[in-house]
């Protein structure tokens, strides 16, 4: 079974349908939930999701879907704990790298790490320099 940690760029591409990626992140999720991945949800992507999509995108009626669909379980929620952190600062290089590229991401990238991930479902770049495999890559 293929493990997959969702970013907050592909969930967002889930939720908004005029998003760049919606059409090829439906698509790759149809074929994960077909082949049954588990698919875990970073609690912190969930808030940079949410957040992005009430405040940077004007769409709060997508960002109280996914609230709802937290309130009904539909998400399995990664917690971040202490370690976790511990390991996401390893990743953080706010200096050398792109200001796109934030304590988020490398919080979901220590996620991916502590869970063995065969993916990260995102379409940053960024993720594949830190050697991790995005889910449009997998076969």
């Amino acid at each position: 079974m293929k493990t997959i940690i969702v970013d907050a760029d592909g969930l967002i591409a889930l939720f908004s349908k005029g998003d760049a990626h919606a059409e090829k992140a439906i698509a790759l999720l149809q074929k994960l939930v077909q082949e049954e991945a588990k698919i875990l949800y970073p609690a912190t992507a969930i808030a940079e999701a949410t957040t992005t999509l009430q405040r940077k995108l004007n769409k709060p009626h997508l960002a109280a879907q996914i609230a709802e669909l937290i309130k009904e379980n539909k998400f399995p929620i990664e917690p971040v704990n202490e370690d976790t952190f511990n390991t996401a600062v390893q990743y953080f290089k706010p200096v050398e790298s792109s200001k796109h590229n934030t304590l988020f991401d490398a919080l979901v990238a220590a996620i991916a790490k502590e869970n063995n991930a065969d993916a990260i479902f995102s379409f940053d770049a960024w993720y594949q320099k830190q050697r991790f495999t995005l889910v449009t890559s997998l076969a």
